[in-house]
Order: structure tokens, then sequence, then C-alpha cells
């Protein structure tokens, strides 16, 4: 008789990624978003390929790029999907509804966790806590720190999917107002990478790291990956 597989710690340690986040250079800082953008362009791009709860299967394509310049992240999501479909255009708003693409981090050995969150117009949402629930948004005034650069066209005519939107953030540091960070070279943390669509014709929850959930639930900080942010020795792009 067959045994059935269960699910312990060791084996979410296996499955755990680690994503390697490097220096970009401080000219860039200066620079246009586009030629940020392009930048990014050069790095590997990450799948934001898992879909833990098969209910809510969409057809789509994700991916991300990430690096950092010392005192901001450098963020670049690229989406082929079907749908596009903006509702919210308020700061803190509830972006998760509309064509959405979340990024999750702690640093160090902090036990709670910051949620951007980010539609395809870059309209953002930033809160920090330990949970889902009970969560502190971050001031607006803080949340406009965050530069956004958003694209969205048509595919190819022989694309599977009709629509393809990229968005760069810059993210400067600080936003990461509860961490009291100095720089972001050297520094260690946990994260994951989200593509959603709550109010989108076909609902869909897609991740970088895998998550085992019973219900679609992003705030699961025990399924974040590992992160490392490079320091200006290292190989620049």
């Amino acid at each position: 008789m067959i045994q059935p597989v269960l699910f312990t710690i060791y084996d979410y340690f296996y499955l755990m990624k680690n994503l390697f986040v490097p220096f970009l250079d401080q000219y860039a800082v200066n620079d246009s978003m586009e030629t940020v953008s392009t930048l990014l362009d050069a790095l590997p791009k990450n799948q934001i390929a898992h879909q833990p709860w098969p209910e809510f299967y969409t057809p789509i394509q994700a991916n991300f790029t990430i690096a950092h310049s010392n005192d901001a992240i450098w963020l670049k999501y690229e989406v082929h999907e079907d749908t596009i479909k903006v509702a919210t255009s308020e700061l803190n708003g509830v972006v998760h509804k509309d064509n959405c693409v979340e990024f999750f981090v702690s640093f160090g050995t902090d036990k709670s966790y910051y949620n951007i969150e980010v539609n395809c117009v870059g309209i953002c949402l930033i809160a920090y806590g330990k949970e889902r629930s009970n969560r502190d948004f971050l001031p607006k005034e803080l949340v406009k720190m965050i530069k956004t650069h958003a694209v969205i066209k048509t595919a190819a005519e022989n694309s599977k999917r009709k629509y393809v939107w990229e968005i760069t953030l810059m993210i400067p540091i600080v936003v990461f107002g509860y961490s009291n960070l100095k720089t972001l070279s050297q520094q260690t943390g946990f994260g994951n990478f989200f593509k959603c669509g709550d109010d989108l014709p076909q609902p869909h929850f897609c991740s970088w790291n895998e998550i085992e959930a019973e219900a679609p639930n992003f705030h699961l900080p025990e399924f974040f990956g590992s992160l490392a942010f490079g320091e200006a020795a290292d190989l620049k792009i």
C-alpha cells in the first residue's frame, strides 16, 4: 500500500529558492526610469510560474528582474495576459483587484515584512506587519516616493496572450523605515514575488516561490525565498 506523502518543514527548506540581488551602479539612480528599465533587461528573468491553487489556474506568463543601488531597490515585472482592467487610482487602494504584481520582503531576522503591491498603471500600496491582518499602511507621502514606469501594449500577432505589460519600480530605502537600514549592500532577508488579479475575468494567484495552503494567501512568510543583496565590489551591471 502506498503511503501518503506529508509536507514537512524539511521539505520547505528544500523548496525555498535563493535569490541574489546584484548591485546596480550608482550612476543609474539619477538616470531616467526608461534607462533603468533597459539596464534591468540585461539581468536574468525570474519566472513567477507557480499557481498553487488549481481552481484559479490562468494561462498567463509573468517574470521579474531585480537589482539594488545601496539606497534603492530596482524591480521590473513583465506580464503576458489576455485582459487589462484597472479600477483603482488611489494610493494604498485595492490594487490587487486590478492587473497587479507584488513584492513581499523582510530584512535580517525581522518577523514582520513589507507588502509592496502595484497595478499595471503604477498605483502602489505598501503595508508592514507580521501577518495578513492588522497591517500598518505606510503614509501616502512615503508611497509617493516610489517611482514607476509602466508600458502596456498589444502583444505580437503570433503571441499566445493578447497583451504585454511591464512596470519598473524604484523603491527608495527610506520606504523600509521600520527596518532602520543604512544601506542595502550585504543585507540579507526573505521575500516572494507575485502576480494576481482578483477582479479580472479569470482571477489568479501566481508566486515565485512555492506556497502550500488550502486557499489563496500570499501572506505566508514561511514560504518566502531567501534574498542576498550584493555589495559594490561585486560584479556590476
